[in-house]
């Protein structure tokens, strides 16, 4: 029944503002990244959507461009909610209040984000150099470019900083071993001239 996917789209729209809105303290309980009742909720709900697609695709057998919107949707919001925890956590740990302007001013939690980012296009161009997907692989390329764009105009602004140092240093270390392990994918015909006889 399509009600059911409707359903969990409307439960994830105000679970997607307490995300915004929540730094995921629930007093007297300790603050445990993906072990609150925030993260729990939110991974719960992330859960039963994409059970609810491929429930989906089997019966109204959808089309592959459809599926795939489905698909990278889900990795998308997934991607986002990392990025929330990140915050909530930076926000618990460093005694910072969750809003965006006081997370945005630390160097710290730009660190954090500049090296998960450069993780996440690092992975990207991984698993598409080995399963030889060019489209992929420039998505990755794009984050990463993103991520160059932030070390110069915003991790550069800070003087001084011991974040701002393991930043550059980490995502530096990311982009050769992108060199090493995740250069950009052959084409099928390409692959196989350049194999040995």
């Amino acid at each position: 029944s399509i009600a059911v996917p409707v359903g969990i789209m409307l439960t994830m729209l105000p679970v997607a503002l307490w995300n915004l809105r929540h730094d995921g303290a629930m007093a007297p309980l300790p603050y445990l990244p993906l072990l609150n009742p925030l993260d729990l909720t939110t991974g719960f709900v992330l859960i039963l959507w994409v059970s609810a697609s491929r429930q989906l695709a089997a019966r109204f057998a959808l089309d592959q461009s459809v599926l795939h919107t489905l698909r990278m949707t889900s990795v998308v919001t997934a991607w986002l909610w990392f990025n929330l925890i990140l915050l909530r956590s930076a926000a618990q740990y460093l005694g910072i209040d969750y809003r965006l302007a006081d997370l945005a001013a630390s160097q710290t939690v730009q660190a954090l984000l500049s090296l998960a980012w450069g993780a996440s296009a690092f992975a990207l161009m991984r698993i598409a150099s080995r399963m030889v997907k060019r489209r992929l692989w420039w998505v990755g390329a794009l984050l990463y470019g993103i991520v160059v764009g932030k070390l110069f105009l915003v991790d550069l602004a800070s003087e001084g900083s011991m974040a701002r140092v393991v930043s550059f240093v980490g995502v530096g270390l990311l982009l050769l071993l992108v060199g090493y392990l995740a250069p950009y994918p052959k084409a099928p015909q390409e692959a196989s001239i350049a194999a040995p006889a």
